[in-house]
């Protein structure tokens, strides 16, 4: 088993400092981010409860990219970029009315895609009152 880095050790802490009851990896997190987001681009298939869970890598990331001593790092440049690009595939297909305050709230917890299954679909317009197009 390889030593972990002190980028990553620091990532886990991060993780642990705010609550989180399982860590992963910078590797992992990025991971679950872009395929979230690629799941969305085809069109989300599950209910909004899961939907905000899924939300849970990028509120990880977050952590990194705002923590002084990751961004101390000359790893933190090459992660904000990756997330900032994989941001962008999400901000293209969010719907334009928000389901909670962007003033209080992260964005990528703001809205949701504006397409998904009909499950999706259904459980968006009973939770936020929004219609949003379905794909299946």
């Amino acid at each position: 088993m390889r030593e972990e880095n002190a980028f990553e050790a620091r990532f886990r802490a991060a993780q642990l400092e705010a609550g989180y009851w399982r860590t992963g990896s910078t590797d992992e997190e990025l991971g679950n981010w872009e395929d979230l987001v690629a799941q969305c681009e085809e069109g989300y298939d599950d209910i909004t409860d899961e939907y905000d869970f899924d939300l849970q890598s990028r509120d990880s990331l977050e952590l990194a990219l705002n923590d002084p001593v990751l961004n101390e790092h000359e790893e933190i440049e090459a992660l904000r970029a990756r997330v900032y690009e994989i941001d962008t595939g999400l901000r293209a297909i969010s719907h334009d009315q928000p389901v909670r305050d962007p003033a209080k709230h992260p964005w990528w917890e703001c809205y949701v895609p504006r397409y998904g299954t009909r499950e999706f679909a259904k459980d968006v317009y009973r939770r936020y009152g929004i219609a949003i197009s379905t794909v299946d």
